[in-house]
């Protein structure tokens, strides 16, 4: 996890004991990164069918699906599991992975999702903070935000550096803490089921995208077709619907 200062360690996940007080204006924004803020995950997908049938396996659409929103290393477990090859470490697939989604990054334009930079945008105008919340490592992180302009998010954090990853409330509770916030006054962006999971099961309140799988529904949680065309004060709705715990 990165902020504006030094890194600081991650420490046992704690949730807050006090009720914050509602309001529609969020304490912070808490974006996932694949398939929420960016539209990586076919380039995730291309580079699973391009290493496994390297390796000789049968991949298909419906393996890919079921990696969505995982951390990286229980997605490397699945592949290997999947493509019948238990030999295969599942840091190493997940090293080959990065390589090639990291090259793809760094080289080509970034394929934001619809509406999702105009609203990131939006929000730092408003003065409403913002970080980074993903699965991803490091090192892809570190590659998309050097391409966005200097302060968009303040702090970062990436799957490598918490000791449980989504759905565990570890990374967005994190989040909060580096930004000294309560995660119940914050707001996620999310995509995929257990990222929605952990940003619920932290306390915040969820604004999902559905994308490449369905979202399920769930308290303190709404779900949309997409960001394009949102604007503050719509998010700010929103977000007052949810800290009301009306049924969104």
């Amino acid at each position: 996890m990165t902020t504006d200062s030094a890194s600081s360690a991650a420490t046992p996940t704690t949730l807050p004991t006090t009720t914050p007080t509602a309001t529609s204006r969020p304490a912070a924004a808490l974006w996932d990164f694949d398939g929420t803020l960016v539209d990586t995950e076919p380039i995730w997908i291309a580079a699973e069918y391009d290493l496994i049938g390297g390796l000789g396996g049968e991949w298909n659409d419906e393996h890919a699906h079921q990696l969505v929103g995982n951390s990286l290393l229980e997605s490397g477990a699945y592949i290997a599991n999947a493509i019948g090859r238990p030999d295969l470490e599942p840091a190493w697939i997940v090293d080959q992975l990065i390589t090639q989604v990291v090259d793809h990054i760094r080289t080509h334009p970034i394929p934001w999702r619809p509406g999702a930079l105009e609203l990131l945008s939006a929000l730092r105008e408003a003065g409403i903070r913002c970080a980074l919340v993903s699965a991803s490592y490091r090192v892809l992180l570190d590659a998309a935000i050097a391409r966005l302009p200097e302060g968009t998010f303040e702090v970062s954090v990436a799957g490598d550096e918490v000791t449980e990853g989504k759905p565990h409330p570890e990374p967005y509770v994190t989040a909060a803490r580096l930004l000294d916030v309560d995660p119940r006054a914050c707001v996620v962006f999310e995509d995929s089921p257990p990222g929605a999971q952990s940003g619920n099961a932290a306390g915040a309140m969820v604004v999902g995208i559905e994308h490449i799988v369905p979202l399920p529904r769930a308290p303190r949680r709404v779900v949309v077709d997409t960001l394009a065309g949102m604007d503050v004060p719509a998010l700010l709705g929103l977000v007052e619907r949810l800290a009301a715990d009306t049924d969104a």
